[in-house]
């Protein structure tokens, strides 16, 4: 246990000193969302790169009905438009901009309110996602973003690959730097 919190520690630490320097990306920005309700906190850590890790309630739907599930998220964001938006004098502040993302999500076992059953206590997803978020002045935040990655456990009742798709709606509530 003590290695773990040692381990993250000095990860976390590092994340946050390679933030500090010169990028396009915001250092950090701490957002909470409602649709798909919970917590997001995403981090600057390359030119126009950031981590990003979320905790939420999230919809899922298959062939056999729908769910509202716990969830834990954690995404490698690349804004790929910064220096473009930047040139034409448009906002990029709260990491406003389009990006690729290696995407990982597992979900909790226990369905909060629908009709589809769980798995077997894990579940999830892995994949590429195409995203696009957009931070407005006074904190308001959109993201959207989809993809095709791969579900495993007995939730989906295949596993296999699959789409993806989510949307937030939100406020950044802190966030570090700004354009």
């Amino acid at each position: 246990m003590k290695k773990t919190i040692l381990l993250s520690f000095l990860t976390f630490s590092t994340l946050s000193l390679r933030a500090q320097s010169g990028k396009n990306v915001e250092d950090y920005q701490f957002k909470i969302n409602f649709i798909n309700p919970g917590l997001e906190y995403e981090i600057g850590i390359g030119e126009n790169q950031a981590l990003d890790f979320n905790g939420s309630l999230q919809f899922a739907l298959n062939s056999t009905g729908y769910a509202f599930i716990p969830s834990l998220n954690g995404q490698y964001r690349y804004y790929y438009n910064l220096k473009r938006r930047l040139k034409k004098n448009k906002r990029t502040a709260g990491n406003t901009g389009n990006y690729l993302a290696a995407s990982g999500t597992f979900f909790l076992e226990e369905v909060i309110i629908g009709n589809l059953t769980s798995g077997d206590g894990y579940f999830g997803f892995a994949g590429p996602v195409y995203g696009l978020q957009r931070t407005y002045p006074k904190g308001f935040n959109f993201n959207l973003e989809f993809g095709v990655g791969y579900y495993f456990d007995s939730f989906f009742k295949d596993e296999g690959f699959a789409p993806t798709v989510s949307i937030s709606v939100g406020w950044v509530i802190d966030g570090g730097k700004g354009k």
